[in-house]
């Protein structure tokens, strides 16, 4: 079902899911600032690197074992909130399963638009590839996983055609993803995204498929509302039915922010599921 069938059944509370999660929201956001805090120097590698003059064009960089992929992450917060530090914590879970690690911060809304912000990235995924290249020493040079949650997950997915990543994008996995812009025109984060029509149907991930080559991971919490659950559905049908190879997991009894913990961590059976799809021994 497609957005649309669902503006009658409470917009917000199907698709913001600050709504849908409720008072724990704040709970979980300030736990994951704090074990991130708490768990930044498991990580290593080197904090803000720069990639252009912005306060948020920064990115961490975290190398990891030969052969595995490097995952470039994008936070979410639709387009308007949260940060790269606020999700370290999970970085250093995915670290420790030996994946490099790139953890990429964004001006956000309403300082700048969402077409901004797509420019920004795009800038980011050049400078990023060349120095991971640069730091790859006597390896070959590493493969590259997108890695988004929530509005994450969108970019994620407008980024797979990127130039500097052509050959070399091993996968894209969106964790929870927002993908249908349109429904952002009648909820109250518009206030802040500031999205118009246009803009809505030029970043319309199933209008603007992502691109055909790597393989797809389309992962949503089971206890998030139906609404939010078929955005995932639906852009994995569509990546299906283009003939893209899909895996489509929906996590039992996880909400919007305990997903991602859960899929992170190498040690929960989800989490390894995806790790190991990551690492190119689940297909």
């Amino acid at each position: 079902m497609t957005w649309r069938d669902w503006r009658d059944h409470g917009m917000e509370a199907q698709f913001n899911p600050r709504v849908a999660v409720g008072a724990e929201t704040e709970t979980w956001l300030n736990s994951w600032a704090e074990h991130s805090a708490r768990r930044q120097a498991e990580l290593g590698g080197t904090i803000d690197i720069a990639y252009g003059a912005h306060r948020l064009m920064r990115f961490d960089y975290a190398p990891g074992t030969p052969k595995k992929p490097v995952i470039i992450n994008i936070h979410g917060g639709y387009w308007r909130a949260l940060d790269k530090s606020d999700m370290r914590h999970h970085m250093a879970d995915l670290a420790l399963s030996g994946f490099g690690i790139v953890n990429v911060n964004y001006p956000l809304c309403p300082e700048v638009s969402l077409t901004d912000i797509m420019a920004h990235l795009d800038t980011a995924l050049a400078v990023i590839v060349r120095h991971c290249d640069q730091h790859a020493g006597a390896s070959p040079l590493p493969d590259f996983v997108l890695m988004g949650h929530s509005a994450g997950a969108h970019m994620a997915m407008h980024l797979s055609g990127h130039a500097a990543l052509q050959g070399r994008l091993r996968g894209v996995v969106g964790i929870s993803g927002i993908y249908e812009t349109a429904l952002v025109l009648g909820l109250g984060v518009n206030d802040d995204v500031r999205l118009s029509a246009d803009e809505a149907a030029r970043w319309d991930c199933l209008g603007h498929m992502p691109a055909p080559g790597p393989a797809y991971y389309i992962t949503v919490g089971g206890a998030e509302p139906s609404g939010w659950i078929d955005q995932s559905w639906m852009m994995a049908n569509a990546l299906s039915q283009r003939g893209d190879a899909v895996q489509f997991h929906v996590c039992s009894a996880t909400h919007h922010f305990s997903l991602v913990d859960r899929l992170c961590d190498g040690q929960n059976p989800e989490g390894a599921r995806l790790h190991n799809w990551m690492a190119g021994s689940l297909t």
